[in-house]
């Protein structure tokens, strides 16, 4: 079946590309890495596996192409271009060969100056994607890849449509489903709340009840901004409803407690940033950014 797609795939996109191999990749899509000979390099090609290809999940990664060519961004993994044959449809973005933040974190925290950067870039990012009223949704380590030193923000569009399917929920309230956390002790089972959702995923996300906006994203990256300074993500011990239980009711000590070079700027800016409530959080990425202080 592999061997069908790929050989299909290379039929579709014809001399323009020659597919070398399959990336391992979950999800919802399947990523193949190709040469594009005419400009001598290398592209990634993010496929609708035809599976997936009802009417819904086509319009989805529709959606996704459509707001990856609106964006244009020297940290945002750029779209080249797309294409639609023999049931297949696929969309074509460089590849960016320096690694992702997530491998990066597996040899514990970056260098304060280098680990700022990496924030100031990525929050530049979506202050971009923000004001053109796109919010990511799907902020996590894995999403920041690394080219000459430098972060690109990937995998737009990707996260709202996984979310689509978690609008529909019990209609419960951030204030009624934290209490309902305390007495039930963090059994979550009920009324339809999702459990073991993402690690950086904001408290408002679990509910669903309407679309994250901006402050969703802020908090993801203020939770990743604090594992890049610290060497530790927020609620890491915990999995499952306990991981839940932990966004809605637990806070972490300031970054600047836990490794004294973190400025103490920084260290309240993403405290802020990862305030339980939206509204007590920066309205937007660039707010955010401007909280910082200076580039490093």
């Amino acid at each position: 079946m592999h061997d069908d797609l790929l050989t299909r795939l290379q039929a579709a996109v014809g001399d323009d590309y020659l597919i070398e191999r399959e990336f391992a990749s979950g999800g919802q899509s399947r990523l193949f890495l190709a040469s594009e000979p005419n400009v001598t390099r290398k592209v990634v090609i993010k496929l609708l596996p035809p599976e997936m290809g009802g009417v819904i999940e086509a319009e989805r990664f529709k959606r996704e192409i459509r707001v990856l060519g609106a964006l244009q961004h020297p940290h945002i993994v750029p779209l080249l271009g797309t294409g639609h044959a023999d049931d297949l449809l696929w969309y074509v973005m460089p590849f960016v060969g320096g690694g992702s933040l997530s491998a990066r974190l597996k040899e514990g925290p970056l260098p304060v100056p280098e680990a700022l950067r990496t924030l100031h870039e990525v929050a530049d990012a979506l202050a971009h994607a923000h004001e053109a009223d796109v919010v990511h949704r799907d902020l996590k380590p894995e999403n920041v890849l690394f080219q000459s030193g430098h972060a690109m923000l990937a995998d737009f569009g990707v996260a709202h449509a996984r979310l689509e399917g978690r609008r529909r929920s019990s209609g419960v309230g951030l204030g009624e489903m934290r209490r309902s956390i305390a007495m039930s002790a963090g059994r979550l089972t009920q009324h339809g709340f999702a459990v073991g959702t993402p690690a950086y995923m904001a408290p408002e996300q679990f509910i669903g009840d309407d679309p994250a906006d901006a402050r969703a994203d802020v908090y993801s990256l203020a939770m990743m901004g604090y594992e890049m300074l610290t060497g530790r993500a927020p609620f890491s011990e915990y999995k499952g409803a306990r991981l839940m239980v932990a966004h809605f009711t637990e806070t972490v000590p300031l970054a600047s407690h836990v490794r004294g070079e973190v400025p103490v700027g920084v260290a309240e800016a993403l405290e802020k940033g990862m305030a339980k409530e939206a509204p007590d959080r920066y309205p937007n990425a660039a707010a955010f950014r401007d909280a910082l202080g200076q580039r490093w």
